[in-house]
């Protein structure tokens, strides 16, 4: 899960490709197999993965003619394959520094072998630098572009454009002042369309700016399939999730952390105040029939241990808690991974029945060594009980020899098959694979 959209002001679209030659692929690092340990912690049942294993050694993925795959800023599953999003070669100046678009798209097969790219460049949207929501659709996938109006792009399986761009939301005009324009949004598929959370607000943008927030159904073809309804007169990084029928989304409002949740079958949509202490709440869903949760990135506090701490929620929309427990600040996930995350971004997927989590975190891997990067894969059973009650099997991985430290932008992203998952880890210079097994 990952919903990063920041209101920028868009210019027109431009559609053209630039299809640069198929090959390369994954030239093995310059190290061997990662140090790694593993832990299981004993909570309630149901169990969840026993053993989490790395296979073979890490691989370094290069582009046709040896260039590093920089900048991932997100991946996805799409059928048998990986479509991953990461700088474009192309370049503008902003406020003195030499920035990317993240609108290269590479295709890898289920082992993580680059299967070909396309550099879209500024062709996707002229100008446009800011992030893109990448969806599966039953042709391929959808790209939504976020600013002064939200677009969908429809891409094949191997990641090239189909047909034009289809406004969701149409561009509002910088000299407006009396048109609500899009800003932030984020999407989530569930069965014959996708929802959409998008912030809304007028122009010009200000600091005392104050964003309604909507949400609306639509379909693959940008179709409304429920008209937009207003959730929030003063909301900032709404996030959606769904399944079943049940939608969960969540936002900031005034400093503190929202929820609004839309049982099967109810038509207005349950709201509650959440208590992160002001962190971003990020809804996940937790099976396949509707159960959902809230996942946060926590400051430790005198009465907070911090880190990634979640709750499941029932179907009225409140945190499942351990007995005579009231305070969410209690509800971490992460005493076992001895480090603290380097960004407030969170991956999660759903697997067997497990919620699976990634992350890089700054800690020690051993007692006595140096602080470091260090890669955290955890599994959780979902049941009744409060999630930090399950049980938990936690993976700790160091890399070793050259290039084990990440830069300033480590994304981690777990990408799920039936049989075996492969781990992405990138920052600006390069993006590292690893194959990953459980049973």
């Amino acid at each position: 899960m990952r919903f990063q959209a920041l209101p920028r002001h868009l210019a027109l679209l431009v559609l053209a490709a630039a299809l640069s030659a198929c090959g390369g692929g994954g030239s093995p690092g310059a190290t061997a197999q990662p140090d790694a340990t593993s832990a299981t912690f004993i909570g309630t049942a149901p169990d969840t993965s026993s053993v989490i294993a790395i296979e073979g050694v890490r691989q370094t993925l290069t582009l046709p003619g040896g260039a590093q795959l920089k900048g991932m800023g997100d991946a996805l599953v799409i059928g048998d394959h990986i479509v991953v999003r990461s700088f474009s070669d192309t370049t503008v100046i902003q406020n003195g520094n030499q920035v990317h678009p993240r609108t290269r798209l590479s295709v890898l097969d289920k082992d993580g072998v680059l299967v070909s790219t396309i550099d879209y460049g500024f062709s996707l949207a002229a100008g446009y630098m800011g992030e893109w929501q990448m969806l599966p659709s039953p042709d391929g996938f959808v790209m939504v572009q976020s600013g002064p109006g939200a677009r969908l792009l429809h891409f094949d399986a191997q990641a090239k454009q189909i047909g034009e761009a289809i406004d969701l939301y149409p561009a509002v005009a910088p000299t407006s002042t009396t048109e609500l324009a899009a800003a932030e949004s984020s999407g989530a598929v569930d069965g014959n369309g996708f929802w959409l959370v998008t912030t809304f607000s007028l122009l010009p943008v200000t600091d005392k700016t104050q964003y309604l927030l909507k949400l609306c159904k639509f379909d693959f073809n940008g179709r409304q399939l429920t008209p937009p309804f207003e959730i929030s007169t003063s909301a900032l990084h709404p996030r959606v999730a769904a399944s079943a029928g049940v939608v969960l989304s969540t936002w900031l409002e005034g400093g503190g952390a929202m929820a609004g949740m839309w049982p099967k079958g109810l038509g207005a949509p349950i709201v509650h105040s959440l208590g992160t202490n002001g962190a971003l709440p990020y809804p996940v869903a937790l099976d396949t029939s509707g159960k959902m949760g809230v996942l946060w990135n926590g400051k430790a506090s005198l009465s907070s241990p911090g880190g990634v701490m979640g709750v499941a929620l029932d179907k009225s929309g409140i945190a499942v808690l351990p007995a005579g427990r009231t305070d969410l600040g209690q509800e971490t996930l992460s005493k076992g991974w001895a480090g603290s995350g380097r960004s407030p971004d969170l991956d999660a997927h759903l697997y067997k029945g497990s919620l699976l989590l990634a992350d890089v975190v700054v800690g020690s891997y051993k007692v006595g060594d140096p602080v470091g990067d260090v890669l955290i894969l955890g599994d959780y059973g979902v049941g009744t009980a409060a999630l930090s009650a399950q049980k938990s099997t936690i993976l700790r991985i160091k890399l070793t020899g050259a290039d084990s430290e990440f830069g300033g932008t480590a994304v981690i992203r777990q990408m799920v098959f039936a049989d075996h998952a492969v781990l992405l880890v990138g920052d600006e210079h390069r993006l590292v694979m690893m194959r990953i097994n459980r049973s």
